[in-house]
């Protein structure tokens, strides 16, 4: 009994999310009615980065150009080729691990709707921009951790002109609280898989949101 205990709890993924802000700043979802396709942009043109445990952070952040400049300068420094291989591994997380993940979840959500939301969709009226604003990258170092968690302003633009915004969203807070085990979850002691749980949270919130809106 003792042992088949102990197997249950090794084996336990428990998820939550905690405490996403999201609320909608303008326009109206209402746009979207009726259509069926949805293109989506990515857009990391003016991130702040901020983890207050960081020592050359201020509480407010700094640029996401200082911080990957500081963190490959301070991993290069222990082991040459390191920080390079780490700011290279910063960038290519976005489409092979953040992107994909915001878009599974939200179209999980969207299903009901009839309504596909897909990079590239160049003839889809309207164009969902997803843009990060703030990064806090957390840490996890075994006996102690801190979740990472992002904040996105989403707007809903038309494709051939992307001057007329239907809808903008905020979205503060978002987390997804992974509590690590055996078996076959992925560890988060890599700051790519924490924040990957955080744009899944995303995907599942915004999708939330914009059914419920669409159902109106």
């Amino acid at each position: 009994m003792k042992k088949n205990i102990g197997l249950f709890i090794c084996g336990l993924l428990l998820s939550a999310t905690m405490g996403v802000a999201q609320k909608l700043t303008s326009g109206s979802l209402g746009a979207l009615k009726g259509e069926t396709t949805l293109n989506v942009m990515f857009d990391y043109s003016n991130v702040t980065v901020g983890n207050p445990v960081n020592p050359f952070m201020s509480k407010k952040g700094i640029t996401e150009k200082e911080y990957v400049e500081q963190k490959t300068s301070e991993l290069n420094a222990k082991k040459p080729g390191d920080g390079d291989r780490w700011a290279q591994a910063w960038q290519d997380d976005r489409q092979k691990l953040f992107q994909p993940a915001f878009l599974q979840e939200l179209n999980d959500k969207l299903e009901k709707q009839g309504l596909v939301a897909k990079e590239n969709a160049s003839d889809a009226r309207y164009t969902l921009v997803v843009k990060t604003i703030l990064v806090n990258v957390g840490f996890n170092i075994g006996m102690s951790k801190k979740e990472a968690y992002i904040n996105l302003v989403i707007d809903i633009v038309e494709t051939a002109d992307h001057s007329k915004v239907a809808a903008s969203v905020e979205m503060n807070n978002v987390l997804k609280k992974v509590q690590m085990s055996y078996g076959d979850m992925t560890f988060d002691f890599a700051v790519g898989q924490r924040l990957q749980a955080c744009y899944e949270q995303a995907g599942i919130s915004f999708g939330k949101f914009l059914s419920k809106g669409l159902s109106k």
